[in-house]
């Protein structure tokens, strides 16, 4: 996906050898940016994006803390399916980042308690983003039939990452498309 290739050289007795080749795109420095004002502290904080990330693996969340910084979004994060439940109970998000394999409570299991949620407490519909490295078909397909809107394969590409948290409403656009 980067361009890049793996290659291995072995030798019975003599050891392997692992080669990663990667190009080195040349790029300008990046531009200056100005920070971005603070919210006013009169309640318009309530317009910023609040995204639930459930992801059982430390390094994880913190990557993708990381990457959503670039979108100012509002952040929660859950190490669990369970956590994750009861975040989203607790409070209203514009988007849901799940991972698939988490202890306690997975991935699947949390998005169909979501949408049971959503389903008897009369609440709209929030995109869930299944953001997993289980990317077979089976697994694609075990996340729509969980409620899944989109499934994206670690690793992922942050500018797309960042797209879909730009606007997750086309997400619903999509399920709404393809029923």
């Amino acid at each position: 996906m980067m361009g890049g290739a793996l290659d291995c050289e072995s030798e019975p007795g003599g050891g392997s050898a692992f080669i990663l080749t990667m190009p080195l795109i040349q790029c300008d420095a990046p531009a200056h940016k100005e920070p971005k004002p603070a919210l006013p502290v009169d309640g318009a904080d309530h317009l910023r994006r609040r995204v639930l990330v459930a992801d059982d693996h430390p390094v994880n969340r913190r990557v993708i803390e990381l990457i959503l910084t670039q979108a100012d979004v509002e952040t929660i994060m859950a190490e669990n399916g369970v956590e994750a439940l009861d975040a989203f109970r607790a409070g209203h998000f514009d988007l849901v980042l799940m991972d698939m394999q988490m202890p306690v409570m997975d991935g699947l299991t949390a998005t169909q308690e979501i949408r049971l949620l959503e389903l008897t407490e009369g609440r709209a519909r929030t995109p869930i983003i299944m953001l997993t490295a289980n990317a077979m078909p089976e697994h694609v397909a075990a996340g729509r039939a969980a409620g899944v809107d989109h499934h994206l394969a670690k690793p992922f590409n942050a500018a797309e990452l960042l797209a879909l948290t730009a606007d997750p409403s086309v997400l619903l656009k999509d399920q709404v498309a393809a029923a």
